[in-house]
């Protein structure tokens, strides 16, 4: 009778102990995988909004600016003197002839969010403290109906628990936009960025969802920051150059810069800040460091560069 070999003790434990590596192994990939499409549909819907905003402000553009004049429109009067439209709460900053113009924050939703006697209402920053004017669309008045369907992303796509695709109603991303001429004496060609959030509530602006933060000396060319004081974010976080100077408080920038610059944050180590891409010349062609004034956005999911606003649209 032939006897059969057997495996020993330490042969079985072998064998459990790499099969308990590879399970692990296949094991992990599922939550990196689910942490990845995550990131991947967030990316997704951020580059959906900016595509939607795009094409709504390019039209408004083109029926409410080259023609019909602009008359009426607050953002579009206060690129060049945005205190008659500011409720009160005048900074006296003002833009004429061949100058860059001032940058403007077209914001339905943080508009309506926000009181009339809330100078953030008028001006971007906590209390209104940045000499960047927030305006709404002429044609959406005061309504928060009309706020939310024009900057929500409304209608995306879910699945339910079999696998099939239903409405997503959620409302989680919104959006607003940036537009400055690069020169006022060609009054119908402005850039364009749109900022895209998650998750910002609708008709709600506490305070700290735009914290404001000096800083002493910023180094064009350079991707570090040194605050005042510890700034309230995270590595990820998108911070945004605010830096526009008034003759009113001089001690901010210099003549000429008129900032709403966008950078993500990639380190945060107390007052110190890394960026993830060199800070930018100033709008006066000066490449020498200011004093600047930044705000810390909460909620951003992406900030896009579009391609320039012009008479053609």
């Amino acid at each position: 009778m032939t006897r059969r070999s057997g495996l020993t003790l330490v042969e079985v434990l072998t064998a459990l102990f790499i099969l308990a590596l590879g399970v692990i192994a296949i094991l992990t990939m599922f939550p990196l995988g689910a942490s990845q499409m995550a990131i991947a549909v967030r990316d997704n819907r951020s580059t959906e909004c900016a595509f939607n905003a795009d094409a709504y402000l390019r039209n408004y553009w083109k029926t409410q600016v080259v023609e019909a004049g602009g008359g009426g429109e607050p953002f579009y009067a206060s690129l060049f003197d945005p205190d008659p439209t500011a409720g009160g709460f005048n900074h006296g900053v003002t833009a004429t002839g061949t100058d860059m113009s001032l940058p403007v924050i077209i914001d339905p939703m943080g508009s309506v969010a926000r009181l009339n006697t809330d100078p953030s209402m008028y001006w971007v920053g906590d209390g209104g403290a940045t000499n960047i004017p927030r305006r709404n669309l002429a044609l959406l008045g005061s309504s928060p109906q009309l706020a939310q369907r024009t900057c929500t992303l409304m209608d995306t796509l879910g699945y339910d628990e079999f696998g099939v695709p239903t409405d997503d109603r959620e409302m989680r991303y919104n959006w607003l936009w940036v537009v400055q001429l690069p020169n006022c004496s060609n009054a119908k060609t402005a850039n364009m960025t749109v900022v895209v959030f998650d998750r910002r509530a609708h008709l709600y602006a506490p305070t700290g969802s735009e914290a404001v933060y000096p800083v002493a000396t910023v180094n064009p060319g350079t991707t570090s920051l040194v605050f005042s004081s510890a700034p309230d974010m995270k590595p990820g976080a998108w911070i945004m150059d605010a830096t526009v100077y008034s003759a009113a408080n001089p001690t901010v920038g210099r003549p000429g810069i008129r900032h709403a610059n966008f950078y993500r944050v990639t380190a945060v180590d107390g007052v110190n800040v890394e960026l993830q891409s060199p800070i930018k010349t100033p709008s006066d062609n000066n490449p020498a460091a200011y004093t600047g004034t930044f705000v810390v956005l909460r909620g951003v999911s992406g900030v896009y560069s579009r391609p320039p606003l012009t008479a053609g649209d």
